[in-house]
């Protein structure tokens, strides 16, 4: 595949994406998103491992920009949810919603050029 051809499937998917979501979507948030759904149960410590060029800052940012309660308090798309480990107190845990999961599917779709 070329460089050219990625770079479509890569607009593709962000305007996707946007259409489905928000306009606001980044390719961060997206990243972030798929990371989630490859790597359920993580603590955001170890998610960030997965995650190049993200500071922990902007992924608790993000993270909470894709809950149903965003940064500035306001109601979000609800795609994931953090759960406190019940082991450990002050970690805690992604995880997709229902909501997220239908997401991912039709995005991972989308990509995928099934219909």
């Amino acid at each position: 595949m070329t460089a050219r051809n990625r770079i479509k499937e890569l607009d593709r998917a962000l305007r996707f994406a946007r259409a489905n979501l928000s306009p606001d979507v980044t390719a961060q948030r997206l990243s972030i998103l798929i990371n989630v759904y490859f790597n359920e149960g993580l603590s955001q410590r170890e998610l960030l491992a997965h995650l190049e060029s993200t500071s922990i800052t902007a992924l608790s940012r993000n993270l909470a920009d894709l809950s149903a309660l965003t940064t500035k308090k306001t109601p979000g798309p609800a795609l994931l949810e953090s759960r406190v480990d019940p082991l450990n107190l002050r970690v805690r845990s992604v995880f997709l919603t229902r909501k997220g999961h239908a997401f991912m599917k039709r995005w991972l779709d989308v990509i995928s050029g099934r219909p």
